[in-house]
């Protein structure tokens, strides 16, 4: 299994001040929603590149991307279920939909690549969130039930075959072509991390500027 540790600037995205600020209980539900407005245009993308790697995947690897795609839908409609304020792309977030878009054009390997680190590095990110840490218990709702809802059993299930395509694609491609696109993909991760906290910062400082 191909190990995310062994990247270059893998910890980054994992590391996050605003999962820190989540843990704490500090990050409003408002600064929640416009986050996961910008993850649901993300999935959306999402959805775009693995319906094309589906198209284009040998035989033995359908039945995960069918799988996928089953999941990233789930996760349209699960999103669409929080009836969140429809708010234009951020800037750092069309950026990440571009590359994706542009994935659906490049080689089934890269692409295969790519959607394996994604998740993992996101699920990696989210790890850090243990559900007995003490500091858990500040947590809104809605920030628990997303928390959950990333962390269920089949969604790591998932990752994990994502990993085997991964593995196996990645023989085709040079140790250089892997390390490209996986450190694009963590720049990407960790600009999405920053956007974040921005949200989180933001709404800080409007409710420290009304008392």
């Amino acid at each position: 299994m191909i190990d995310l540790r062994g990247f270059r600037g893998w910890a980054a995205p994992t590391e996050q001040p605003f999962l820190c600020l989540w843990r704490q209980g500090k990050v409003s539900c408002r600064a929640l929603e416009r986050w996961l407005v910008q993850e649901m245009y993300l999935y959306q993308a999402m959805l775009g590149l693995q319906t094309s790697l589906l198209r284009r995947a040998p035989q033995r690897h359908r039945l995960i991307m069918i799988n996928a795609l089953l999941f990233t839908v789930e996760e349209l409609d699960w999103l669409a279920s929080l009836e969140l304020s429809r708010l234009p792309a951020h800037p750092v977030r069309q950026r990440y939909l571009d590359f994706l878009q542009g994935l659906e054009q490049a080689p089934y390997a890269i692409g295969i690549v790519a959607n394996w680190a994604r998740h993992r590095v996101f699920f990696d990110a989210w790890s850090s969130l243990l559900p007995d840490d003490e500091e858990m218990e500040g947590l809104s709702g809605l920030a628990d039930e997303i928390t959950q809802h990333w962390m269920a059993p089949e969604a790591q299930a998932l990752i994990h075959d994502f990993g085997s395509l991964a593995l196996e694609a990645s023989s085709e491609l040079s140790p250089e072509e892997v390390d490209r696109v996986v450190g694009q993909v963590l720049q990407l991760e960790q600009s999405a991390w920053e956007m974040a906290l921005e949200f989180a910062l933001e709404d800080i400082s409007d409710r420290g500027k009304e008392h």
